[in-house]
């Protein structure tokens, strides 16, 4: 959901019928030509949209003589429709003009598909990192997005159709990560039911056969798992001509031979040898502001510095690097977009050092593209932060790095102290075994010389 100003909160519905909603009233947002150019500027929000893309998407084969105007109409009504008080005159806020174009000027987060592709990557991030339980919330979050078919009100839109079958697919694969986490957990029983469905509805899917012959072993079911195996080759074969791929093959046999590699066994409660001392998350600490633009870094020293935090700033990567060295800052704030060494290559060679790895990076940018954010995130940054943002925000996601890495830092400390206690043990034990050997050493010369004077009385 997305506020500008005194605006109430604005949220974007796509994933279902194309909806906005304001402060739980739904908004009317005419017919399914204006949905559709509130659907394609929401789908690229943040970003501008071409007017020749809104008619191409509204048009794509044969656009009418006056494309033009009637896209500004549809615009302009939905203006109205989104900010009902702005008064007469008074620039857009929320879809404003911008070369060429418009922009839906809202974060990401306010349109329920970009807030599931976040949900989604997140969970399977979680989901690889052997973290199933955060995996099996964000990806249950993320699915209870989900109203129906994606866009499903403009079903005459090929750019519609062309999406929603994108976001289809996506929702399908968080729906077997999701599985994943679950069947990690032990849940088979209640997940069976669902894979079956799934199975039925997407027969070609190998994955989800693979998860329901899994969970149906698990339950005790070996002869159904055995089945489901064979409807899913009597499909490939009849329908593809083609068998089923080594994964279902390898598990069909596994099922079999009832290895106990398929069993599932609850994990050993992890316990800690020492408890790790509490941290205080509104602590301050010292962040490092990159950005190349002046404005932008003077107003993040201000907020960070009202939150209490120490600031030091660069105004680009390299300097960024040379700062780093210095080997006392906390986290770092680094901007995606920026000359001499962007974002990207900054956030990449703060990841490779070995020094500096463990630093939390959060990247800070006007590109919301999902895109952008899964390359960082597979680059090592501990989070994504678009602009704009208010203080709150900036609060939280330092809130949450800080407490990471302090975390971090107060096990490393802990670490280091039983390894220097073994180090100590072993040092001692060392000069004791010394002093034994010594002591051995001594008795044996002893035993020597006495041997030798019995011989010299002989």
């Amino acid at each position: 959901m997305v506020g500008a100003g005194d605006e109430p909160l604005i949220e974007f519905r796509l994933l279902g019928q194309v909806e906005a909603w304001r402060a739980g009233n739904r908004i009317e947002l005419g017919g399914p030509k204006q949905r559709a150019v509130l659907a394609s500027l929401a789908l690229r929000a943040g970003r501008v949209v071409s007017q020749d893309q809104l008619i191409d998407d509204l048009w794509p084969e044969d656009p009418p003589a006056r494309a033009a105007a009637t896209v500004q109409v549809f615009v302009s009504n939905l203006r109205r429709a989104l900010e009902p008080d702005r008064p007469r005159g008074e620039a857009a806020r929320i879809l404003a003009t911008a070369s060429p174009g418009y922009r839906l000027a809202v974060a990401p987060e306010s349109v329920d598909a970009h807030e599931f592709a976040r949900l989604a990557a997140q969970g399977r991030e979680a989901l690889t990192g052997d973290d199933p339980d955060r995996a099996a919330d964000l990806l249950a979050r993320a699915g209870g997005l989900w109203r129906g078919p994606a866009l499903a009100d403009l079903p005459d839109a090929p750019f519609a159709r062309t999406e929603a079958a994108r976001l289809e697919e996506l929702r399908l694969a968080a729906a077997e990560d999701r599985a994943d986490a679950e069947l990690a957990l032990g849940r088979h029983d209640t997940l069976a039911a669902e894979l079956a469905r799934r199975v039925r509805t997407h027969p070609l899917r190998e994955r989800s056969r693979a998860q329901l012959m899994l969970a149906l072993y698990r339950c005790g079911r070996q002869a159904d798992a055995l089945a489901a195996y064979r409807e899913g080759r009597r499909i490939l074969t009849d329908e593809l001509g083609l068998e089923p791929g080594a994964r279902l093959r390898e598990l069909e046999q596994a099922v079999l031979r009832q290895d106990p590699g398929l069993s599932w066994a609850a994990p050993a409660p992890v316990v800690l040898p020492a408890p790790i001392p509490a941290l205080t998350a509104d602590e301050p600490g010292r962040v490092l502001v990159v950005d190349d633009s002046g404005v932008n870094r003077r107003v993040l020293t201000a907020a960070l510095t009202e939150l209490g935090h120490e600031v030091d700033t660069a105004e680009n990567g390299k300097l960024a690097l040379e700062r780093l060295a210095a080997g006392d800052i906390d986290v770092v704030l680094l901007d995606l977009l920026m000359p001499v060494l962007d974002g990207y290559s900054t956030l990449a060679e703060i990841k490779a050092d070995p020094a500096l790895a463990h630093l939390p990076v959060i990247m800070v940018s006007t590109v919301h593209e999902m895109d952008s954010v899964l390359r960082c995130i597979e680059l090592g940054a501990t989070d994504y932060l678009p602009k704009p943002f208010g203080a709150e925000m900036l609060r939280a996601r330092l809130r949450s790095s800080l407490a990471a890495k302090r975390l971090r830092d107060a096990e490393l400390r802990r670490l280091a102290d039983e390894r220097e206690e073994a180090v100590d043990l072993l040092a001692r034990r060392l000069r004791d075994m010394t002093r034994e050997v010594e002591e051995r050493e001594r008795a044996l010369q002893s035993e020597i010389a006495a041997l030798r004077s019995q011989v010299a009385e002989r």
